[in-house]
């Protein structure tokens, strides 16, 4: 098992995951040691005194009160980058403890079934929650019962930001207990060291990767993946492309600084790409430079070799690159007050959307070589499969329901975006604005609502429902059906939902022809575990409509998955009942991933063991991620990968999905037959995994379930 230790995990998070969470680009970690708490020196060896592992009184010097800092640190100065200082402090019982948030947001929480956690305080003792804390709140907790109090930061848990109050005495009870009863490793490492500082004996638990370290991993990858695409690699179409895109970026770019708050991008010369080419080579084809002098990636030693992209933009590698920077543009909006502005999240915010709406302009309106959009067909909103920008060439003029569904669901956030005043969209004027009768940039002046609905209308037209499953699959079948489903809040009319309503069903129902009474999901993918995920998923984003309910087919899909394909000696998915070899894309995960988290946000299901356990050892020890970034690098990780410069090749390798990966059951053995990077189902992947990341809950709004973040609020 891993352990995520809190000293060892150096995250360079400010806030939720600041400096290099962001979506453009991330900066590396600090490893910089030494700093003073606040506490009076009474930590043991080379980490007394660092703010995070510095206690305060003790067994003979009792406090009357005390007050703990809630701090996001400038660098890790040994405990994690967010801490409480002191980290434990001895009071005497009736003491009041003060908790002053100077630094970032954070809470002082309980572990308490009142706080959905494990009881880890005295039996009969009051719980306590400040709830998130901005600079300058403080919250106060008298403590009335004697005993050792565990208590957490909500937004910072799964990085181990915890603390003890011990009140009297160290009396035996819940919270000198073995750590066994948490779903983090860092959290149990963070408690047990915090325990041994203050010199209460408790046993060690074997640490394991759980929920939480699953889940925040989750999350940094996907970032990872995002950024790379969208500010590194280059692998895309450029922006700016021509002298109209220059004069664009050079009015917007200043506008965009000033509403920001900041004097300069987060990335040193940046690679930006509004139209993604659906495959390329990682490989640094120079020494990267994480951090430069200011601070700053350098992404201009970061960038592939253009000779080894594809230099083919789909639908797809379009829709799923950008609909994750609208992800991220939204969490930016939720959490402005808890980013730090050195990470310019105002900026970012800014940018991606404004990527977006060049994204679709070109793609839909008037980037192809024939006056109309780059992916369409003539004047309709039908897409076509590839387009090669270079040679103003279509490749493939099918029209293919998995690339409806990616545009779909992508201008259904957009749309989102615009109906909703997200910063990130309004700031500065939209270039595509909510609808055709405002203030336009593009020529022509086609709003975002006319151009989601008339996507939703070509796609519900051009696909009969019957007909999907025999086109490609039923693992496109429930794609579309997820990607309906996520259009209809967003549609411009009433017609227009009782449209989708009636274009959810009748896929749905088809689904349900090809659904056996084992729960198997039949004419799906090659990767059967892959079929049911998505399927589940589809079925469940449809059974969020009024008086519609797919629920009790969700559950035996999902049941089919989660015990007939569950390998529990290798602690992954099988393709198939009796395969010998398993073969998994970032698809394939997507869609496993996809529909563990409506298992989860939706239905209930007991499945946080199974995720942590699939993920760490197909995406870790499979390499399926090939490599990560300093912020979420564990150095005693049991499947630790490696960081960029080290990955593969000369230079290294960016922090991206390899294109494949199989399984030996027999061998035991995970090996990567595909090195390459496709677009398409890495970016799916990295939408579906924030959606399921420790973002989820409080952090992230509606885990990716229709309509459950169109407001900024």
């Amino acid at each position: 098992m891993s352990n995520r230790s809190l000293r060892d995990r150096r995250t360079v998070l400010q806030a939720l995951g600041a400096g290099s969470l962001v979506a453009l680009a991330g900066c590396s970690g600090s490893d910089n040691d030494g700093g003073n708490g606040n506490g009076n020196g009474n930590g043991n060896g080379s980490m007394e005194g660092v703010p995070g592992a510095d206690v305060l009184g003790g067994p003979d010097d009792l406090q009357s009160s005390a007050t703990v800092e809630a701090l996001s640190l400038d660098s890790d100065q040994g405990a994690g980058q967010n801490v409480f200082s002191p980290a434990v402090v001895w009071v005497e019982q009736g003491a009041t403890v003060t908790w002053e948030n100077v630094s970032g947001s954070h809470s002082a929480t309980s572990y308490h079934p009142n706080n959905d956690r494990p009881l880890r305080i005295p039996e009969g003792a009051s719980s306590f929650n400040s709830g998130v804390m901005t600079e300058g709140d403080t919250h106060d907790h008298t403590f009335d019962e004697p005993g050792v109090y565990n208590y957490y930061c909500s937004p910072h848990e799964g990085l181990g930001m915890v603390g003890l109050v011990v009140v009297s005495e160290a009396a035996p009870g819940p919270g000198t207990e073995p750590v066994e009863d948490v779903d983090s490793g860092a959290v149990a490492d963070g408690l047990t060291s915090l325990l041994d500082l203050a010199g209460i004996d408790v046993e060690p638990a074997e640490s394991t990767y759980g929920w939480t370290d699953a889940t925040w991993d989750s999350y940094w990858y996907s970032l990872y993946n995002m950024s790379t695409n969208i500010a590194m690699a280059g692998n895309g179409v450029p922006f700016p492309l021509n002298d109209q895109m220059a004069q664009l970026r050079d009015q917007r770019l200043p506008a965009m600084l000033e509403n920001a708050d900041t004097d300069r991008p987060p990335v040193n010369n940046p690679n930006l790409t509004f139209a993604a080419f659906t495959s390329g080579d990682p490989s640094f084809t120079q020494q990267p430079v994480l951090e430069d002098d200011t601070g700053r990636p350098d992404a201009s030693t970061l960038a592939w070799d253009p000779e080894t992209s594809s230099g083919v933009v789909s639908p797809s590698s379009l829709a799923w690159t950008h609909l994750k920077g609208v992800t991220w543009a939204k969490n930016f909006q939720k959490h402005f007050d808890a980013l730090p502005t050195a990470m310019a999240p105002k900026f970012r915010a800014q940018l991606l959307t404004t990527l977006a709406q060049v994204g679709i302009n070109a793609a839909i309106l008037v980037g192809g070589s024939c006056g109309n959009g780059a992916l369409t067909h003539g004047d309709s909103f039908e897409f076509l499969s590839e387009y090669r920008p270079a040679a103003g060439r279509i490749e493939d003029e099918t029209r293919r329901p998995h690339h409806h569904a990616a545009m779909l669901w992508f201008l259904g956030d957009m749309t989102s975006l615009a109906r909703n005043g997200w910063f990130g969209y309004v700031n500065p004027v939209p270039l595509l604005p909510k609808d055709a009768d405002s203030e336009a940039v593009f020529d022509p002046p086609v709003g975002i609502q006319e151009i989601t609905d008339g996507v939703a209308q070509a796609t519900m037209g051009l696909f009969d429902p019957a007909d999907v499953v025999e086109q490609e699959s039923t693992r496109s079948a429930g794609l579309l059906l997820a990607a309906v489903r996520y259009y209809g809040p967003q549609a411009g009319s009433d017609d227009a939902h009782a449209a989708a309503v009636e274009y959810t069903n009748g896929l749905a129902e088809e689904i349900e022809e090809h659904v056996a009474d084992d729960g198997r999901v039949e004419d799906g993918a090659a990767n059967q575990a892959a079929t049911q995920g998505i399927v589940a998923q589809g079925l469940v984003w449809a059974s969020e409509l009024d008086g519609v309910d797919y629920t009790e087919t969700a559950e035996d899909v999902l049941g089919y998955l989660l015990k007939d394909l569950w390998d529990d000696d290798a602690s992954t998915f099988a393709t198939g009942v009796g395969d010998d070899t398993y073969t998994i894309t970032p698809q394939d995960a997507g869609d496993i991933t996809g529909g563990i988290n409506a298992a989860d946000a939706v239905l209930g299901m007991d499945v946080k063991e199974q995720y942590a356990r699939y993920f760490d050892q197909t995406v870790n020890r499979g390499r399926l991620q090939r490599a990560e970034r300093t912020p979420s690098r564990d150095g005693s990780a049991e499947h630790m990968l490696p960081l960029p410069p080290n990955a593969r090749g000369e230079h290294g390798q960016a922090a991206v999905y390899n294109a494949e990966i199989e399984y030996d059951t027999g061998a035991d053995e995970w090996t990567v037959t595909d090195d390459s990077f496709d677009t398409e189902a890495s970016l799916y992947l990295a939408n579906q995994e924030i959606w399921i990341s420790q973002w989820g809950g409080d952090f992230y709004q509606g885990r990716g379930v229709p309509g459950g973040n169109d407001t900024p609020e």
